[in-house]
């Protein structure tokens, strides 16, 4: 790999790194702030930061997936 392509691919590692972190934060910041209207028992609360979590955890994954799209082989991709 050239230096060029080398560096292109490091950004983009630490871009969806940083994405990743900011949305599981915002996540777990939106699954707190419900479960503080809406739940009142420790097992509801944590149910509902754990789903906010995954929540934004999961559109990162998405995003990343989408963004190294162009990296996987063709013969690895599903049909």
């Amino acid at each position: 790999m050239s230096d060029k392509a080398s560096l292109h691919l490091d950004e983009r590692w630490d871009k969806l790194f940083e994405l990743s972190f900011r949305r599981a934060i915002y996540g777990t910041l939106a699954g707190g702030a419900a479960a503080a209207l809406l739940f009142r028992g420790p097992y509801g609360r944590t149910a509902a930061l754990a789903f906010g979590a995954g929540a934004g955890l999961g559109s990162a994954w998405q995003v990343c997936s989408n963004e190294f799209e162009d990296l996987v082989p063709s013969l690895l991709r599903k049909s």
